[in-house]
């Protein structure tokens, strides 16, 4: 005995589309996942160009500020222009089309980022008085925020270097993605 299902022409159409719908929704889904690396790359070379130029722009209260922290106090005027420099140096070699110096600005970008949550980290473990001078809106952020925020970069970063590493060596092996 043969059991047969009927469906409608109306219930075909919502089935088809439905279908259509997902494989666009997997499709949309799979195009943001193979450019997020370069997604978070852009946005550390806007963090840190943002940073960078706000320290620029406010040199001396940053030098100032620096000069308060314990056992890094005195070496405020090195870390004052030194931290802005990298940052924007760094924000630099981010947008550079060559994939060895993109790849070292990633490294260093993160890097950095995790000597900066590890500071907070600690600054609001351990400090009394707690002290924050990374420009701007992130300045402005409450202690937590900034430190979920560090690490929430922090994890973008090495998702960066595992992905840009695994589509390089792709493109090295099949000359293709």
């Amino acid at each position: 005995m043969e059991k047969r299902i009927t469906i409608s022409v109306h219930q075909q159409e919502r089935l088809a589309s439905s279908t259509k719908r997902g494989s666009l929704i997997r499709s949309g889904a799979r195009w943001i996942y193979r450019r997020l690396p370069d997604v978070i790359i852009y946005g550390y070379a806007f963090m840190y160009m943002y940073t960078g130029w706000a320290k620029f722009m406010n040199l001396s209260a940053f030098i100032r500020g620096n000069s308060k922290i314990p056992y890094l106090g005195q070496y405020a005027k090195l870390i004052g222009y030194g931290i802005p420099t990298l940052e924007l140096m760094l924000a630099i070699l981010l947008i550079v089309p060559f994939y060895a110096v993109k790849r070292f600005a990633l490294w260093t970008s993160t890097l950095l980022m995790g000597v900066f949550t590890l500071y907070l980290s600690l600054m609001v473990r351990f400090a009394d008085k707690k002290l924050c001078h990374c420009g701007g809106v992130i300045e402005s952020m409450g202690w937590k925020t900034h430190i979920v925020f560090n690490l929430i970069w922090l994890i973008a970063g090495i998702f960066a270097l595992i992905k840009t590493k695994i589509i390089h060596s792709k493109i090295q092996k099949n000359g293709k993605i």
